[in-house]
């Protein structure tokens, strides 16, 4: 079973040998609970952070900061939907979907809209909202088709949602 976050264009790549939900002691599941995510986090980091071990050797610092590092990169990549949703497709042996024509004509719309100067914040953000809702509900049937093309779609929003925002 292949692990990690797929689609190169995710910008929370992890190692594909790691499970970030095993790393910090979690149910693999799409509906984590922020709160339980953040008390794994910070429990696992008490038990490795370089800066809390005290007298150390050099390398016993050094192996410490790089699972500190892997347990930083974990807690990002779960606490980020589409990271999140990336990896249990992963788990689940699904490969990311790489061509909707549908969503790349909606994108194109999208941009041409922003680029006349018509306002789609509102109907970007209620598409948004659909997407994680159809996302989870996905997760929860183990449809994981219809879970890959919801991150495929996401993806493209929340592009075009950060543009948006630096515009």
């Amino acid at each position: 079973m292949k692990k990690g976050v797929v689609g190169a264009e995710h910008r929370f790549m992890f190692d594909p040998f790691i499970d970030p939900f095993d790393m910090l002691g979690l149910e693999r599941r799409y509906d984590l609970d922020p709160t339980l995510l953040e008390t794994h986090y910070f429990a696992a980091q008490r038990k490795t952070h370089p800066d809390l071990l005290g007298a150390c050797s050099e390398a016993q610092k050094a192996v410490a900061h790089q699972k500190s590092s892997v347990i930083n990169q974990a807690y990002v990549t779960l606490k980020d939907p589409l990271g999140r949703a990336g990896v249990l497709l992963a788990a689940a042996g699904i490969a990311p979907l790489t061509h909707d024509a549908e969503t790349l004509e909606r994108a194109m719309t999208w941009n041409e809209q922003r680029a006349m100067g018509i306002d789609i914040t509102e109907e970007l953000v209620q598409t948004e909202q659909q997407l994680y809702k159809d996302l989870d509900r996905a997760f929860t049937a183990k449809d994981y088709e219809k879970a890959r093309i919801a991150l495929y779609k996401l993806t493209y929003v929340r592009k075009i949602l950060q543009t948006l925002k630096e515009d």
